[in-house]
């Protein structure tokens, strides 16, 4: 009877040692919510650093165009072609980290969404050296290279918010396609402001309401 008294003290601090089917619940979701955290791309960085890229970029091109070539000096396209790479690394490098370790169909469309933009610029930069070979003039030219890049950008950014249900992906998608409607219209070097300050805006404030909608997820 001894033993037994003994032993009743051990299974009661053994039994406050075992969490509730709500604590364990709780601790389920908490690590989910730590792992979805970790491998979720981060839209404001993305666009962040896309704003900043498009207005850098096209404010050099528009600073830098000659009247008389009808056609940005070098040092403006050497700034364009550093600040498309750089924000290109940045973007890569992101989803890498954020992606390590995923398998399966959410890598294999990711994938091929990233792919689908290197084979389209790949495709553009074709038909620019095709039409300039043609003989077109250099403001031909200009007009040209930066209605079919914004025409890729608006495309694809809407298939990507179509694939993932992202609304704002798909509205912003939508806006440089009304931004490249415009610009043809705007002669250059107009046109590459027009570019600078709506596209540029236009990927800041999509990060901006990134920002407040992962804050309102965070709560």
């Amino acid at each position: 009877m001894a033993e037994d008294r003994d032993a009743a003290p051990l299974d009661g601090d053994a039994g406050d040692d075992v969490a509730s089917p709500a604590e364990a619940l709780a601790a389920i979701k908490a690590s989910q919510a730590n792992v979805r955290q970790q491998t979720q791309v981060s839209s404001t960085a993305l666009f962040t650093v896309w704003g900043f890229a498009f207005l850098v970029a096209y404010t050099a091109l528009y600073l830098g165009y000659s009247e008389e070539e009808q056609m940005p000096r070098g040092w403006s396209m050497l700034v364009l072609v550093v600040c498309i790479i750089g924000a290109l690394v940045f973007t890569g490098v992101h989803i890498a980290r954020r992606t390590r370790g995923i398998r399966g169909q959410s890598a294999r469309v990711g994938a091929m969404y990233g792919f689908s933009w290197v084979f389209c610029f790949m495709f553009a930069s074709v038909i620019f050296g095709a039409v300039g070979a043609a003989g077109a003039s250099p403001l031909v030219m200009s007009i040209l290279t930066n209605a079919v890049s914004l025409l890729i950008v608006a495309a694809l950014y809407m298939a990507g918010g179509a694939l993932w249900q992202e609304w704002r992906m798909f509205a912003l998608g939508a806006w440089f396609a009304v931004i490249g409607s415009v610009a043809v219209f705007v002669m250059p070097p107009n046109g590459y402001l027009v570019q600078a300050i709506a596209g540029g805006g236009g990927f800041l404030a999509a990060a901006l309401t990134a920002t407040i909608v992962e804050r309102r997820r965070a709560k």
